[in-house]
C-alpha cells in the first residue's frame, strides 16, 4: 500500500534540510547547536512517520471494517431472499430443473405451471373439469391453495368421482382455494388473520401463515407468473360444501328407491337444480311440488340458499285424514305455516349433522326436535327420514315419511 505524505512529514523534512545546509556554512561554534537543531528536527520526523503509520492502520481498519459491514449486509439480504422464497417440508418434491421447478414455474401463470408439477396432477384435472383453466391461467393476480395427490387420494373414490361430475359443487370446492385481486405470501397471511375467497365464504390463516382453516401448508410461497401458491396438505371444503362431500354425496334410506335412476328427478340430475326444480323433476315428490306452487314458494326454494328441506313424499300426504290436504291447500297462510316449518335457511345440514342436534329452528320461526330412531332420525316426533342427504344446487333435502305440523 503506497503511504500518503502528511503536510506535518513534509514540513518535518523541510527543516531537516534547511539544518543542514546551515551546518554546512557556520563557524565551529554554531556546530554543537546545529546538532541538537538537528536531533530536534530528526526526532520531529520520527513522529511524523509515526503518525502517518498510525493514520495508515486507522485507514486500512476503517476500509476492512466498510468490508465486514458490506459483507453483512449482503448476508442479510440473501437471509431475507431465503426467506421470502419457497419453504416447507414438501418443496424437496417439487422437481429440482424445468418447468415444474420453483424457477420454471415462475414463467408461466398458475394453471399452466401446476400442469407441469407431478405434485398437483389430481388438482389439474379438477381445474380442467371445472373449467377453471382460463381463470387461473388470467391476469390475476392470485393466492392459491393447491392440495396435493394425497389430499385428493384422501377422499374416498365414489366421493371423488361424485364431485368431479357435478360441475357446480366442484367450482364451488375449488374456487374457495382462491383468493382473487391479492398476491400474499406466509407472512401477509399470517398478518391478514382471514380473507374471503372467489368462492366468497373466507378462510383463516394461522399466526405465521403456515396453516389455513387448520390445514398444514406443505410448501408456502411458490411464485407463479401471476399469483403465489402455497401447496397444501388437505382439500379445504366451503362452509356450504362441507356438508355435500363427507355425506350427502351419498344418498341412504328406504325411500331412496322411489327415486328415478336417470333423468333430471335422479340423484345426479337434482345436483344441477335449484330445490323447487329439481322437486318438480322427482315423481316422488309431487304433491309438495303442487303444495309449493299453491303457497307462491317457488321462487324462495329456487334463490341461492342454502337450505336444509324435509321434503313429504307422496305417501306422507296420503296419509292425512280425508279432505285435510284440500282445507289446508285452499288456505294460502296455513300452507305456508306448513310448508316453511320444513325449511331450515343459512345452511346444507347432513345426516350426520343433525345427529347431533337436538333441534333446528325453522323459516316458519318455530323449531323442530331431532332424535335418533333405529337407524333413522325422527323430526319432530311427527316423521322420520327415508332417504337422507339428497343435494340440490342450493341446498340438502332429507325426503321424510310424513307432514310436520306447527303446535
Amino acid at each position: 500500500m503506497k503511504r500518503k505524505q502528511t503536510p506535518k512529514f513534509v514540513a518535518a523534512a523541510a527543516s531537516l534540510a534547511l539544518v543542514a545546509a546551515a551546518c554546512g556554512s557556520d563557524s565551529n561554534d554554531a556546530a554543537e547547536t546545529a546538532d541538537d537543531a538537528v536531533a530536534e528536527v530528526e526526532e520531529e520526523v520520527d513522529d511524523a512517520m509515526e503518525d502517518d503509520a498510525m493514520e495508515d492502520d486507522a485507514m486500512e481498519d476503517d476500509a476492512m471494517e466498510d468490508d465486514a459491514m458490506e459483507d453483512d449486509a449482503m448476508e442479510d439480504d440473501a437471509m431475507e431472499d431465503d426467506a421470502d422464497g419457497p419453504f416447507g417440508p414438501a418443496c424437496a418434491a417439487v422437481p429440482e430443473e424445468g418447468e415444474g421447478s420453483f424457477a420454471g414455474m415462475t414463467d408461466d401463470p398458475a394453471a399452466t405451471a401446476a400442469s407441469n408439477n407431478p405434485l398437483l396432477s389430481t388438482l389439474v384435472t379438477a381445474v380442467g373439469e371445472a373449467g377453471l383453466v382460463d381463470t387461473l391461467n388470467s391476469d390475476g393476480p392470485f393466492t392459491i391453495f393447491a392440495p396435493v395427490n394425497d389430499a385428493f387420494a384422501a377422499i374416498p373414490e365414489e366421493d371423488l368421482a361424485a364431485v368431479l361430475a357435478d360441475q357446480d359443487l366442484l367450482t364451488s370446492i375449488l374456487t374457495y382455494h382462491v383468493i382473487g385481486g391479492e398476491n400474499l405470501d406466509a407472512a401477509s397471511l399470517g398478518e391478514a388473520g382471514t380473507s374471503a375467497t372467489v368462492n366468497g365464504a373466507e378462510l383463516e390463516f394461522g399466526a405465521d401463515g403456515t396453516t389455513v382453516n387448520g390445514v398444514d401448508v406443505l410448501c408456502s410461497n411458490v411464485t407463479v407468473a401471476n399469483a403465489t401458491v402455497h401447496i397444501i396438505g388437505e382439500v379445504l371444503m366451503p362452509p356450504a360444501a362441507d356438508a355435500p362431500a363427507a355425506e350427502a354425496l351419498a344418498p341412504s334410506g328406504p325411500l331412496c328407491t322411489a327415486v328415478p335412476e336417470e333423468g333430471e328427478g335422479s340423484f345426479a340430475g337434482m345436483t344441477d337444480d335449484p330445490a323447487g326444480t329439481a322437486a318438480s323433476n322427482n315423481p316422488a315428490l309431487s304433491t309438495l311440488v303442487a303444495a309449493v306452487v299453491e303457497a307462491g314458494l317457488v321462487d324462495t326454494l329456487n334463490s341461492d340458499g342454502p337450505f336444509t328441506i324435509f321434503a313429504p313424499a307422496n305417501p306422507a300426504f296420503d296419509a292425512l285424514p280425508e279432505g285435510t290436504l284440500e282445507t289446508v291447500l285452499a288456505d294460502t297462510d296455513l300452507l305456508t305455516s306448513i310448508l316453511t316449518l320444513h325449511v331450515v335457511a343459512g345452511e346444507q345440514l347432513s345426516s350426520a349433522d343433525l345427529a347431533e342436534l337436538d333441534s333446528v329452528t325453522t323459516v316458519n320461526g318455530a323449531d323442530i326436535t331431532i332424535a335418533p330412531e333405529g337407524d333413522t332420525l325422527s323430526i319432530n316426533g311427527q316423521a322420520t327420514v327415508g332417504c337422507a342427504d339428497v343435494m340440490t344446487a342450493n341446498a340438502t333435502v332429507h325426503i321424510i315419511d310424513g307432514v310436520l305440523t306447527p303446535a
